[in-house]
């Protein structure tokens, strides 16, 4: 009996993890949105981040709607005993669990892709710089899908190795975090390098820079506790992707208001030029001509 309860808690606390942080995601997307179209922040321009940060709110309310479904269905339709909770949570639907993979792999995919284009387009278009970044998200992807192909097929055989998708997810994720933080640094360092003395002295400028460091920081740090744990199958490890899976989009989405502040930072060398927006957990940006 006790064994029955171990999977029944966590997966309820983890439920909870993960509504608590969609509730956090939900606050921030609309207050964002609010700035966005009805204070005219949104641009021509800026439509792409727009309807990315669209896509990555929907891919994450998703999932929570996914693991939601399979609570209730636990729970309530299979109810009757403890052991067919159990029995239930533990063998799913095959389209339940290919569905919650497909949300997460892709959510992650679209952060990164946004995340290299914003590199590509503050480098000047400039293919070299965004070449390994665009390889890790390639590798990644693959190895995503992989990844819940072998979840996939342990839910239709429950002989096979439950944790065999894991050979394929911890490298997938590690490439994420490989492409976030690499990109990161490009921006930074090409703000740096396409600002003025003055400017970089300038309080707005620094606040820029803290912004994209935390957001980045952010992703990172609850990317760094996940892996460990998926790579020693530990029985935490669904807690962190729990926060995964609403970082991915939530740490983005309040910075994605904070383009003027770059446009008085960066003075008239830039801001006649360029307007700064950052995207994907703060860390990208959209650069259109004025």
């Amino acid at each position: 009996m006790s064994s029955i309860t171990e999977v029944r808690g966590p997966y309820l606390q983890e439920t909870f993890v993960e509504l608590y942080m969609n509730g956090l995601y939900t606050g921030l997307f609309f207050v964002t949105l609010y700035g966005m179209v009805f204070k005219r922040q949104l641009h021509k321009k800026s439509v792409g981040i727009f309807l990315a940060l669209i896509a990555m709110y929907i891919l994450s309310s998703t999932h929570i709607v996914c693991r939601w479904i399979l609570m209730r269905n636990a729970f309530i339709d299979n109810g009757d005993t403890s052991t067919t909770i159990s029995l239930y949570l533990l063998q799913p639907p095959l389209w339940l669990t290919v569905l919650a993979a497909v949300v997460f792999t892709v959510n992650t995919l679209v952060a990164d892709c946004v995340l290299i284009w914003r590199c590509w387009t503050i480098w000047n278009r400039n293919w070299w710089i965004v070449a390994l970044p665009i390889g890790c998200t390639l590798a990644g992807a693959g190895l995503g899908f992989k990844s819940i192909q072998e979840q996939a097929a342990y839910v239709l055989n429950p002989n096979l190795d439950r944790t065999k998708f894991i050979d394929f997810a911890t490298p997938y994720f590690a490439l994420s975090l490989v492409t976030t933080c690499l990109s990161t640094l490009l921006i930074i360092f090409r703000i740096i390098t396409m600002t003025e003395r003055t400017t970089r002295k300038s309080r707005g400028y620094i606040r820029v820079i803290e912004i994209i460091v935390e957001s980045a920081l952010l992703y990172s740090i609850a990317m760094a506790i996940f892996l460990p744990l998926l790579v020693t199958n530990s029985s935490n490890d669904a807690y962190a992707q729990a926060v995964v899976s609403q970082i991915t989009g939530l740490a983005p989405t309040p910075y994605c208001r904070a383009g003027d502040l770059w446009t008085r930072a960066s003075g008239r060398h830039l801001a006649a030029t360029h307007h700064i927006i950052p995207c994907k957990l703060g860390t990208t940006f959209h650069a259109y001509q004025q």
